[in-house]
């Protein structure tokens, strides 16, 4: 692991492009309503029931990493925006979009309005992409 020496920030490949900018969670959550506050904490129990997760809000989302970022959801007025990796291509609902990233892999596309689209499925899309990283 590389750990940047301006922000401390660990990354799977030395010199690694990131922004150094320091956020929080509440940052991201800043005067968004409690529908979204609530989508984004239960998102966050999921995913820290994984073992060795760490989560980094960065500038433009709120990444979740095992090693290496196997979940991004950036947070807007009104939907939770996500992207997960899978070791195949999901296409259904909820999934809005596929895109491959190598012959094993592809970034899936979700958009969570409420806590409760959270449900089962998710949830296992959700642990496997933390087993493919891990």
């Amino acid at each position: 692991m590389w750990i940047c020496p301006k922000c401390k920030k660990s990354f799977r490949n030395p010199d690694q492009w990131h922004s150094c900018a320091i956020l929080s969670i509440d940052d991201h959550l800043f005067d968004k309503p409690s529908q979204i506050v609530d989508t984004v904490a239960t998102l966050l129990d999921v995913v820290t029931s994984f073992d060795g997760v760490v989560i980094n809000p960065v500038k433009s989302s709120i990444q979740v990493k095992c090693g290496a970022t196997f979940l991004s959801f950036k947070v807007k007025d009104d939907h939770v925006f996500m992207e997960f990796q899978l070791g195949r291509q999901v296409d259904e609902f909820p999934i809005e979009k596929v895109t491959p990233i190598s012959s094993k892999r592809a970034i899936h596309t979700m958009r969570i309005d409420h806590p409760q689209d959270i449900d089962q499925q998710v949830r296992e899309w959700l642990w496997e992409s933390y087993l493919l990283v891990s």
